[in-house]
């Protein structure tokens, strides 16, 4: 049986996200995100609820995870839901990516006026 960090690891990394990205969506930080998973330190009943919130599962369903029990459908729904976070990610780097175009641009008009 997995231990609750573990199934926190597995779900973070179905999405795509790396663990700085889930501590700022927990509002935590990433050492103490990092502490979740690894299992030195026991998350308590909120956080529990608040994780599987983050990935859009209810808290049964994130006790399965890595399980025997998780359906097809489940499976499909982590799927998909990590293409859809993969997909997010491009666009905010892409958009990152843009701000920095403007700025750049901005900049560069301002010193030639």
């Amino acid at each position: 049986m997995k231990t609750l960090g573990e199934k926190f690891r597995i779900l973070r990394q179905k999405k795509g996200v790396n663990q700085k990205i889930m501590a700022d969506l927990l509002e935590i930080s990433i050492p103490a995100y990092s502490k979740l998973e690894t299992g030195i330190t026991d998350p308590n009943f909120s956080r529990i609820e608040q994780i599987a919130q983050t990935h859009g599962l209810s808290i049964r369903q994130l006790f399965d995870v890595g399980e025997e029990g998780l359906t097809e459908e489940q499976q499909t729904i982590l799927t998909l839901k990590s293409k859809v976070s993969e997909l997010e990610n491009s666009v905010i780097r892409l958009q990152t990516k843009l701000i920095d175009l403007y700025d750049k641009a901005d900049r560069s008009n301002s010193t030639s006026s």
